[in-house]
């Protein structure tokens, strides 16, 4: 098969046909989502509205944004928009047929490839970066004749369908997985999931009794709230039979219910002032408590141990077990506290209500009320079975997790398989050395870049981690110790593609080099940068770096031995002078195992590196919610790795 290089000039073409706006006629205006989510209509204006000069496009056209192309605003124009306008920002694209075949040109669209030189074809400011006509259109691929075109689109189709059927297998497989799961809560809830013989021979209606007295005790001692009196279970209500030694009962029967209150927002502040502010169904990802507001002002307090539900909005029925020591809660989370029974079954109870909760809870705002949650019924087993069905149902739950991961693991595979043959069935050989050439650039599924833009010694590495503490101590001496610094100075040698002596291995709490503290540590001392102290808490520990005299020529040593890096460190180290130590090791570990996969030319995706983060350690589990998050800061902070540097493994 023999390719042809050529200027994108010569393959495709801007179709710009001007539309005359009649005033009183109206036109269908389109916008392009991002991230490759396609062409859709935004609005009809009158003609008369219009201010700019439109072009028309038809149903089948290819059209992209100037602004937003480097960020997948690209696609393909749906026939219920055929004859829709666009401003100038938009590009209609359209294939020189005598060169290249169409479909071959929309294939060339959903490869990488693409996303890659509509990235390096965009400049400007910061607020007005856009794609540069004479960058794009210079841009040189080489391409096949035609009939080869043709050829390979074919391959491409087959290639492409088998994908969607594994995706569909692999999405039939999860909903099964759903299934699983359902099935497992209506077992235990029906005392069929384990054994209903207990040693003390007590019974649900014996701990419902207990509860009970225990709830009167406390009212009577004001710590809870006297609540209205519910109504008994009518025989009509009843869904299924229940073991002998269970017994049936109202939900708010065995459980304490505190409703939130909103704050205003001069009451509440983004910057760890006070306890935590959980205001929606946001806060509940994965049933965990993601936490970015704080308050001085608490009046509703949910504490730790407490379950958290989501009872207005679209995410009615979201829960979470609240694992910080109390948090402020605002009107659309309701914390549900347990007297004399396990936390773990109430979850259960919850979780198996989910569904009821919502379909109660459609309206024009959604949500269901504190009546709704307390009027559940639901079996009470005795406390020695409540035990052994919670600690059942997470072995069963754990297991469906480990298959549902393994299952969208094989789908992340499959998809980045796909990108690997669009890839490979346009490389061609150089004629010069017969290394694989895409066009003018390198591979973008393994961007390999090892310039090397200094080599440091230990003086350098000294100067460096002497210059990151005094950076971003400053902003919270409380937080930064060793782990901070290490992380930091991991990030710093990686990204801004430093060569030293520290040899990074992985440890629990990330990447981590011995040299640090045996070899970088002393050196502070002994320049007179840094005293080093390392004080116990229990368990843990926590170094202290306090300044001494010659930490005040640090600036201008740095400035001197890293006048060429200077600016790359300084705006990596600013983004990281907010953050706590918790947050630069996520970022650094996440960091690490991306370049790994990079230095080893493996396939990723986003599921895959957040499955090796899990594997690095078992306690890196505690960030699980958080990694979707971390990847999208990676890449809006623009640090994203580049296979640089070694690969770290374990000693």
């Amino acid at each position: 098969m023999v390719f042809k290089k050529y200027k994108l000039s010569e393959l495709i073409i801007r179709k710009k046909e001007q539309v005359k706006l009649v005033a009183d006629a109206k036109f269908k205006r389109i916008t392009i989502r991002m991230n490759h989510k396609g062409v859709v209509l935004r609005d009809e204006e009158l003609g008369s509205k219009i201010k700019s000069t439109m072009f028309k496009i038809n149903g089948g056209d290819f059209v992209l944004s100037g602004i937003d192309a480097r960020n997948g605003a690209f696609g393909i124009v749906p026939n219920e928009l055929d004859g829709a306008i666009i401003t100038n920002d938009f590009w209609c694209l359209t294939p020189n047929e005598n060169l290249l075949d169409k479909h071959f040109f929309l294939f060339l669209t959903s490869t990488k490839f693409f996303d890659h030189i509509c990235k390096i074809s965009s400049d400007g400011t910061t607020q007005r970066i856009r794609l540069q006509k004479d960058k794009f259109f210079n841009f040189e691929i080489s391409i096949p004749e035609i009939k080869y075109q043709k050829e390979l689109v074919k391959k491409f189709n087959d290639i492409r369908i088998a994908t969607i059927n594994l995706k569909n297998e692999h999405n039939d497989q999860i909903a099964l997985i759903n299934q699983l799961r359902q099935a497992y809560l209506r077992e235990a809830m029906q005392g069929e999931l384990v054994s209903n013989e207990t040693s003390d021979g007590k019974t649900g209606a014996d701990l419902l009794h207990e509860i009970q007295a225990q709830k009167e005790k406390l009212i009577k001692e004001k710590k809870i709230k006297k609540s209205k009196p519910l109504p008994p279970i009518s025989k009509e209500e009843i869904p299924f039979e229940i073991p002998k030694n269970w017994v049936w009962c109202r939900l708010g029967q065995i459980i304490n219910l505190n409703s939130g209150q909103d704050l205003i927002p001069s009451e509440y502040n983004d910057k760890e002032k006070g306890i935590p502010y959980i205001t929606g169904a946001s806060n509940l990802q994965n049933e965990k408590v993601i936490i970015n507001r704080w308050t001085e002002h608490a009046r509703s307090i949910a504490y730790n141990g407490d379950l958290l539900l989501t009872c207005k909005g679209s995410g009615v029925g979201k829960t979470a077990m609240l694992e910080i020591e109390k948090a402020h809660i605002a009107r659309q989370i309701m914390a549900l506290s347990t007297i004399s029974s396990p936390l773990g079954y109430v979850y259960i109870i919850i979780k198996n209500s989910v569904e009821d909760f919502r379909i109660k809870s459609k309206s024009l705002i959604p949500g269901i009320d504190r009546d709704t949650v307390l009027n559940v019924y639901t079996p009470l087993p005795p406390l020695e079975i409540q035990e052994r069905i919670n600690a059942k149902l997470n072995e069963l739950m754990n297991y469906c997790d480990d298959l549902e991961n393994s299952i969208k693991i094989s789908q992340s595979y499959n998809e980045q398989l796909l990108q690997q043959v669009l890839r490979e069935a346009l490389e061609v050989k150089d004629g010069k050395d017969g290394k694989p050439q895409l066009g003018e650039e390198e591979s973008q599924i393994y961007p390999m870049r090892k310039v090397i833009n200094k080599n440091c010694d230990t003086g350098d590495m000294a100067i460096l981690a002497g210059y990151i503490i005094k950076t971003l101590s400053t902003e919270n001496s409380k937080d930064f110790g060793r782990v901070k610094l290490q992380k930091m100075l991991h990030l710093v040698e990686y990204h801004c593609q430093l060569s030293s002596e520290l040899k990074y291995h992985k440890n629990v709490a990330g990447p981590y080099a011995w040299e640090l503290e045996h070899v970088i540590e002393p050196k502070l001392k002994s320049l007179r940068f840094f005293d080093i102290k390392k004080d116990k808490f229990g368990a843990t520990s926590k170094v202290t770096y306090t300044p001494l005299s010659g930490s005040n020529e640090l600036s201008s040593l740095f400035c001197r031995e890293f006048k060429n890096q200077a600016e790359s460190i300084n705006n990596l180290l600013d983004k990281f002078r907010d953050k706590n130590w918790e947050f630069c090791e996520m970022i650094s570990t996440i960091y690490a195992v991306w370049n790994n996969r990079l230095i080893n030319k493996e396939l990723y995706s986003d599921d895959i590196l957040k499955q090796d983060f899990l594997n690095w350690d078992d306690k890196k589990k505690r960030f699980i919610d958080q990694l979707d998050y971390a990847l999208g800061w990676i890449r809006k902070e623009k640090i994203e790795p580049v296979g640089f540097g070694a690969y770290i493994s374990k000693n």
